[in-house]
């Protein structure tokens, strides 16, 4: 675990920050504004039969249901390695990430109109994406409460499932490319604010620490390496699979461009916690 709050606060800052931006250039900067729409529009031919349930069933994964449910899968495992702080603090991350974008979607609701093939559609409090915290939320406690060996994999792992879901919502019409990355921002914001706590609070336990500090088991390159094959096969899988889709790289370089960008920022998260867990 980092031994440096002041560090991992600066971190949470650019992360708040982040979400900021991608806020301003999608409702206030009319270029990327249409950007953000068209590659909705291009997205959307993903989800088609037979995909259609599919792509339906990924997007359920992060219901309320299940993040509950792997809210208490967290606190249990972080309760089997015998981290009582961090089972305190990993179910207090959850809470206050998921409010917080509750709080936000209401508060920042704009009437953002889309024509999303012949049929009008008004994305009001949209943003951010209350699915893309829950899992993004969800995949960044997951690498915290694992041991240093499994980080990694916990990372690829995580990664894997908040862009899967953050693909699922806009090929499913339900949210822009702009409140999924939102979404993930917020998410990261409140698990490094909730790891520079529990690094304050374990700070009286430095043998606890010290076998924390354990190398990870794959570089962060190999890991972000695997996860965007990963990520490109599956998509690749499913271009080829959707009957008369639509969407092509050539045809919508926005779709291709915001679809790089969710991987992207997904990786760039939990490859990147788990490389400051080592710190």
């Amino acid at each position: 675990m980092s031994r440096r709050p002041l560090f991992l606060l600066t971190l949470a800052l650019a992360s708040a920050l982040g979400a900021f931006a991608v806020w301003f250039a999608a409702f206030h900067v009319p270029t990327l504004r249409g950007l953000d729409a068209g590659a909705m529009q291009a997205f959307t031919g993903v989800a088609r039969a037979p995909l259609e349930p599919s792509i339906r069933g990924v997007a359920r994964l992060a219901n309320p249901t299940w993040f509950l449910c792997g809210a208490g899968l967290l606190t249990l495992l972080a309760l089997a390695r015998r981290r009582w702080l961090m089972a305190a603090v990993v179910p207090a991350i959850l809470l206050t990430a998921n409010a917080t974008t509750q709080l936000l979607k209401p508060a920042l609701a704009d009437q953002r109109l889309l024509d999303l093939r012949g049929v009008e559609m008004i994305y009001p409090g949209s943003w951010p994406s209350g699915h893309s915290t829950a899992a993004m939320s969800l995949a960044l406690c997951f690498v915290l409460v694992v041991g240093p060996h499994l980080r990694p994999l916990a990372a690829l792992l995580g990664a894997g499932y908040a862009i899967a879901v953050g693909y699922a919502l806009v090929a499913l019409g339900f949210h822009l490319p702009s409140d999924v990355l939102g979404g993930y921002l917020v998410a990261a914001t409140f698990t490094l604010v909730g790891t520079t706590v529990l690094a304050v609070l374990e700070a009286r336990m430095p043998a606890r620490v010290a076998r924390e500090r354990a190398p990870l088991a794959f570089s962060p390159a190999a890991l972000a390496a695997a996860a965007a094959l990963l990520v490109a096969c599956t998509g690749a899988a499913a271009a080829l699979r959707a009957p008369g889709m639509a969407l092509s790289a050539l045809e919508h370089p926005s779709a291709i461009a915001a679809g790089a960008g969710i991987a992207a920022l997904g990786l760039a998260l939990t490859a990147g916690l788990a490389v400051v867990l080592r710190r």
